[in-house]
């Protein structure tokens, strides 16, 4: 191990459970620890919106104390810029940085923050960085990567989890909520914020009568008690459900058939991921990377942002079809399975520390 190089993680508020996070362990925990030296580059405590020399003083105390050869770091916005600023005060030359989203794309953002994030805090942080890398090739079309990304060296996916299914700890929720085997058990997971097409999921449901469907919400955010109102009807009525946070949410999905995802602006989710990997037939937005994993009436069915009829005519197409629907769910799982495999993100992983160990 002494002689392995040293690359430093970033992890950003590590209590919380996140995509970025998750990515960041999985690395940590992988064969790759047989070839590196990994550490943590840990940030507990948000900047609060403002620019925080106690932070970036944080950062740069961990990174002298590791010392690290690479410093690969978690996406832009607050926590990406505290921490390329911390990597350049500690003198370190090799720094990653996995684009995995903007501030700038936040819909009900301010435009004052919105210049500010879009016109100089990201860009910055895209010039302190050696190299940048997007988890979307969607993410590669902005005008931030194109223009301040100078050392971009591609698209590298984020990959999805490797699932036994077998192994899940059932909690029988269909049971317990005495849904039918019958009725389509649709999950929708994530932050309850309007960026995620939450308004339009409500529309959806209350403009049709889907006897054939429940819906279940696994998450929490702003929306909520405007959601417990909207949907008073179907909450009373057993047909939807509204669970808040879940530590664990594998074994709820694990129940259900489809993977209702109608945000409206997206990178790569994990979440989607996640859902094809457990054999969830997909109906996401035309947005982002979701194309990149869905291909429509493939191995998902591609809906437009901000129509609640398209979501109904995807509903009704999978309680039409039962037989597509199948083919659907076998095509998603195919898909991560082989195209989003860890194997292959750990394995450009592996190129990419390479190629920066041996350069100047």
């Amino acid at each position: 191990m002494e002689n392995n190089p040293k690359i430093m993680l970033h992890l950003i508020m590590p209590n919380q459970i996140s995509g970025p996070n998750n990515a960041a362990k999985l690395i940590f925990n992988s064969w790759l620890n047989k070839k590196y030296e990994f550490g943590f580059l840990t940030q507990n405590f948000h900047a609060g919106g403002k620019i925080s020399f106690s932070l970036i003083k944080s950062l740069k105390k961990q990174i002298d104390s590791f010392n690290p050869d690479i410093i690969h770091l978690s996406g832009l916005q607050a926590s990406g810029f505290h921490a390329v600023v911390a990597a350049r005060l500690a003198k370190k030359k090799k720094i990653i940085i996995a684009v995995r989203g903007s501030s700038t794309d936040v819909l009900n953002s301010h435009w004052f923050k919105k210049f500010i994030f879009g016109w100089i805090i990201e860009p910055v942080t895209l010039k302190l960085a050696s190299h940048v890398y997007t988890v979307s090739k969607a993410m590669v079309k902005k005008r931030m990567i194109k223009k301040f990304s100078e050392n971009f060296i591609g698209t590298i996916h984020n990959s999805a989890p490797e699932i036994n299914a077998n192994s899940i700890e059932p909690v029988y929720f269909r049971k317990k909520n005495n849904i039918d085997t019958s009725k389509i058990l649709v999950a929708i997971v994530g932050r309850m914020v309007y960026d995620k097409g939450i308004t339009f999921i409500i529309e959806a449901i209350k403009s049709f009568s889907p006897n054939h469907f429940s819906f279940v919400f696994i998450g929490d955010g702003p929306l909520i008690s405007e959601m417990k109102k909207k949907l008073e009807g179907e909450i009373k009525e057993g047909r939807v459900f509204l669970l808040g946070h879940q530590k664990n949410v594998l074994p709820i999905l694990a129940e259900c058939d489809v993977f209702l995802f109608a945000t409206l602006h997206e990178n790569l989710s994990n979440a989607l991921l996640e859902a094809c990997s457990l054999g969830l037939i997909p109906i996401v937005t035309n947005v982002g990377g979701n194309p990149e994993v869905i291909k429509h009436k493939e191995n998902g069915i591609l809906v437009t942002p901000k129509d609640s009829k398209s979501i109904i005519d995807a509903l009704k197409f999978i309680n039409n079809n039962p037989k597509i629907a199948s083919e659907l769910s076998a095509n998603a799982k195919k898909t991560v399975d082989s195209e989003f495999s860890q194997k292959k993100l750990l394995q450009h992983v592996d190129d990419l520390y390479q190629k920066l160990l041996v350069s100047n």
